[in-house]
């Protein structure tokens, strides 16, 4: 924090700066003026907090800079030294502006209160700036979505091309024409959010958007839009050669961008030919078909070698005994077994995939219907975009998982939530989300979130940073440990994350807690 003090006697300018103790305050530099002009010089040049201001000063005085400083629109707060003569009207003054005074000559108690409430007044003045921001930065991201959303259903063909739609494309700086269509399927989207990004969906997006941006900005117009968790469309135009060739070279570029910054792999499907806006379903059937032909298992088995056609319908007297049993072990071996299976055999198309998707939200049906007859399921199921195995498998096992919990015949046990909130406690320095603590307790996510949240009235992930916190401020009081070797510690694998983290919990950086814990 910066002040000025602005008198032209030096034995007044120094006694203001010898009486008050500025780092408990929190100043670290101190600027002198003889005069409004130098004044006002060095408020333009460094910004300063707070200005100390005689009233009575040769060229501009002091009624003059303030004024000036109003018109300007500085938000330092002012403290008027101001002689006996000219008190009665300058405190009229400076009351009408909302600012401090002192009658010299001051007592040290009375700058140093005066300080204080300047400075209170600058941390209110920030704290609503602040709000101001965050608040705006809402409203921006919540009128975003709700454009994406309204693009999403006229991409996904549940909308009908109108006048309110070309609106959308100039609004997201699009042209009608000469449009290139992307289908991006993220493959290890689920993985990423829990493990790089504690379960912070928009972080995540965020990053997406940040990396296409920056890799696409000098190719042409871009606009990113999600179609649901798993489809991801991709719009571009570019001016001049804009051809089919130079297209995929910039889409090769923004996922090797993705991987190499998020460690995020994806799949992508292209339309070989410019579109128009009111035309824009064909392309984007036409970029599907593209994405239905991949590989998901490599290497393919040679084309003569005749395999075995497996189907997930074949495990359904095994899943139905599972469900009977409340067994989530054997369930999930069930489903470990089949793409166990899947992967020996070599060989599967996204299309392949598909239908095995298909399959299973088949049998979670007829066995949603069966046990919960007496009641409306609330059983979700497997989205038909997933494109990678691994995951496939992971989501298909936690629906099971909550299928035999929402049965209601397994019950809800206080103790195991207990339990759950125990291992929270006692391991929130390890990579903790609700996957791994599903992995670890064999219970659903959505089960652990809701149950949790009745128990203890906040999220997992509340819990868990909330431990986080308290430990890296012990840390930071009472240790020298670097902010990175700390991060790391307490389970962020980005110092950067932290620091966001740590700033939103606590209002200040971990540097500046550690340097306010110090000065205290």
């Amino acid at each position: 924090m910066k002040i000025l003090i602005a008198d032209d006697e030096e034995h007044v300018r120094e006694g203001i700066e010898l009486a008050v103790d500025w780092a408990k305050f929190g100043v670290s530099k101190r600027l002198m003026a003889e005069d409004g002009t130098q004044a006002m010089e060095l408020i333009r040049l460094y910004n300063p907090a707070v200005l100390f201001c005689d009233m009575s000063m040769p060229g501009m005085d002091g009624m003059k800079l303030l004024s000036l400083i109003r018109e300007e629109g500085w938000d330092t707060q002012i403290i008027v030294v101001s002689g006996y003569d000219d008190f009665q009207y300058t405190r009229a003054a400076i009351r009408a502006n909302g600012v401090d005074y002192l009658l010299k000559p001051f007592r040290k108690n009375d700058l140093e209160q005066a300080l204080e409430r300047a400075i209170a007044a600058c941390k209110q003045r920030e704290n609503t700036l602040r709000d101001e921001r965050e608040t705006k930065h809402r409203i921006r991201r919540a009128d975003a979505l709700l454009d994406e959303q309204k693009l999403a259903s006229y991409f996904k063909g549940e909308a009908a091309f109108h006048e309110g739609m070309r609106s959308l494309f100039y609004k997201i700086g699009f042209s009608m024409n000469n449009i290139r269509v992307a289908m991006v399927l993220p493959k290890n989207k689920m993985k990423l959010v829990d493990q790089r990004f504690f379960g912070d969906g928009e972080l995540f997006l965020f990053a997406v958007n940040n990396i296409t941006h920056e890799t696409l900005k000098n190719y042409g117009s871009h606009y990113l839009c999600r179609l649901d968790d798993y489809q991801w469309l991709l719009l571009t135009t570019a001016e001049g050669n804009n051809g089919e060739y130079e297209h995929r070279r910039h889409m090769e570029k923004m996922m090797k961008a993705w991987k190499s910054t998020l460690g995020l792999e994806a799949l992508i499907g292209l339309c070989e030919t410019e579109t128009d806006a009111d035309t824009l379903n064909a392309s984007i059937g036409a970029a599907r078909v593209a994405l239905l032909k991949y590989e998901l298992l490599l290497p393919a088995p040679p084309k003569n070698q005749v395999k075995e056609q497996l189907r997930f319908t074949d495990q359904k007297m095994l899943l139905q005994t599972a469900l009977e049993n409340e067994d989530k072990v054997y369930a999930a071996e069930i489903i470990r077994s089949f793409t166990q299976m899947l992967r020996i055999r070599g060989s599967l198309r996204l299309k392949d995939l598909q239908g095995h998707t298909i399959e299973a939200n088949l049998l979670l049906e007829q066995a949603s219907r069966v046990r919960l007859s007496h009641r409306e399921s609330a059983i979700t199921f497997l989205p038909l975009w997933i494109s990678d195995l691994d995951e496939w498998e992971k989501v298909l096992i936690q629906q099971w998982w909550a299928l035999i919990e929402e049965s209601g015949i397994e019950g809800f046990s206080n103790s195991r939530i207990q339990a759950i909130h125990d291992y929270i406690h006692g391991h929130f320095q390890e990579n903790l989300s609700l996957s791994t603590l599903s992995e670890q307790f064999r219970f659903s996510p959505q089960y652990i979130a809701k149950k949790f949240k009745e128990l203890y009235n906040t999220t997992v992930m509340t819990y868990l940073i909330e431990l986080r916190m308290e430990k890296a401020k012990s840390l930071l009081i009472h240790t020298e440990m670097p902010v990175s070797e700390m991060a790391n510690s307490l389970g962020y694998t980005d110092e950067n994350y932290f620091g966001k983290v740590f700033k939103k919990q606590n209002g200040i950086s971990p540097l500046q807690f550690r340097k306010q814990q110090r000065d205290s």
